[in-house]
């Protein structure tokens, strides 16, 4: 759609986690520990004459909730919830993600509504010193991402009428969501924070904020109260919740006949509770979105893969790949017991020229044919999982797996 939008999508895995803790931080109720990695380089140096008309701050209504006893975070965004689904903004396009962007252990609901390119996000968050705020609404946006590596939503604006694209990147931090980066582009003319650069620096600062690990944000939960219940933590077990996620998928296949939905449940975090794969077969190259199990369904994100995620139970690794006409991309990681993927490296090949000679890449850095080769052999050896396809989403299965029964994945023959 958009020329770095794609760019984004097909670079990384898209994953996060929610948690189903109360306001206080403990060691099970939290979405992921991303301490250790790089803060963003903001712009250190004064200039009296630099542009300021990019920053956006987003500004919001502070409510202090320290006086109520036992302040629950699932109970007040279900009345946030149930506010929103009685205003005039509710309708069919309507959705939500329950998910932690500034590592405080409390989750942020995120309710997003409106067309691809007309989007209008709403943010609630509670912090940990039990302020709940409310965030002005966020209109005219298209898709919005969470980048774990840096903590930061990037939300996409793009203008038709001067074919101009705007990635706005935002922090939460101390009950504030300030603008963080500026990426514009209009007919080629490329700024970073206002000022014109070359595209060589402007996709090498893109790359350093946007890199790692992506989650779309805003799409998880439809509004019913099946969803609503796995989102906030009501459902009594495990298989119920993913049952809610899959009802969701049914009543999506119902309104497009085009859209085909199987699934898989494995442990891949060794926490002896699966994990639930979900295809979803609406494109050349289909996603498979993934789900966690904490007390509440936690949307990790989605593969940008062929349908299915392959899984290495002796090293314990993901595999998910990406294929283009002229180019292959692809990723490994492994998911740990506090809910998040950690990339254990990137790779990819691009056909350069007619006689389908090809550049090679390892973690975006040009690699011999030979080492970025071994490099893949060494990670893909011994038995495999396809994760994904192994049952049909259809109403008969879902009731099935509220029982506990499915049928389990088998290593794909070599």
């Amino acid at each position: 759609m958009k020329k770095y939008l794609a760019l984004l999508c097909t670079a990384a895995l898209l994953c996060g986690c929610s948690n189903n803790g109360k306001s206080s931080s403990t060691a099970g109720n939290t979405s992921a520990d991303q301490g250790t990695n790089a803060a963003v380089q903001e712009t250190t140096a004064y200039d009296p004459y630099f542009d300021t008309s990019y920053e956006y701050p987003i500004t919001g209504t502070d409510t202090d909730m320290s006086e109520i006893a036992n302040v629950d975070w699932s109970l007040i965004y279900r009345d946030a919830i149930e506010d929103f689904k009685k205003s005039d903004n509710f309708d069919e396009t309507a959705r939500f993600t329950v998910y932690d962007i500034n590592e405080d252990r409390i989750p942020e609901l995120i309710i997003s509504y409106g067309t691809e390119d007309d989007t209008t996000y709403l943010i609630k968050s509670l912090s940990d010193q039990n302020v709940y705020t409310e965030f002005e609404p966020i209109s005219d946006g298209g898709q919005m991402y969470f980048s774990m590596n840096r903590n930061l939503l990037a939300i996409f604006f793009f203008n038709y009428e001067t074919n101009s694209q705007i990635v706005q990147l935002y922090r939460l931090k101390n009950s504030k969501l300030a603008n963080v980066y500026t990426f514009e582009i209009t007919d080629n003319v490329y700024k970073m924070n206002g000022q014109e650069c070359t595209e060589e620096e402007y996709n090498d600062e893109y790359t350093l904020l946007l890199s790692g690990v992506i989650k779309d944000m805003g799409t998880d939960f439809g509004f019913d109260d099946d969803s609503i219940d796995a989102a906030l933590g009501n459902k009594a077990s495990m298989e119920e919740g993913y049952a809610a996620v899959l009802s969701d998928y049914l009543s999506q296949m119902q309104y497009n006949q085009n859209m085909k939905s199987t699934y898989s449940l494995m442990d891949v975090n060794g926490d002896e509770v699966p994990e639930l794969f979900v295809s979803v077969g609406i494109a050349f190259a289909p996603s498979v979105s993934v789900y966690s199990w904490n007390g509440c369904v936690v949307p990790v994100g989605s593969f940008g893969s062929d349908g299915t995620i392959g899984y290495f139970p002796e090293s314990g690794e993901l595999w998910g790949e990406y294929h283009a006409p002229s180019y292959t991309a692809g990723s490994f990681y492994k998911f740990n017991d506090v809910f998040q993927f950690e990339e254990i490296f990137n790779y990819g090949d691009t056909e350069v020229s007619d006689n389908e000679e090809k550049i090679y890449n390892i973690n975006a850095e040009a690699t011999p044919k030979d080492e970025y080769h071994k490099m893949l052999d060494d990670h893909t050896k011994g038995d495999v999982y396809q994760l994904g396809a192994d049952n049909d989403v259809n109403a008969e299965n879902i009731k099935l797996l509220i029982e506990g029964k499915y049928t389990a994945p088998s290593v794909k023959a070599s």
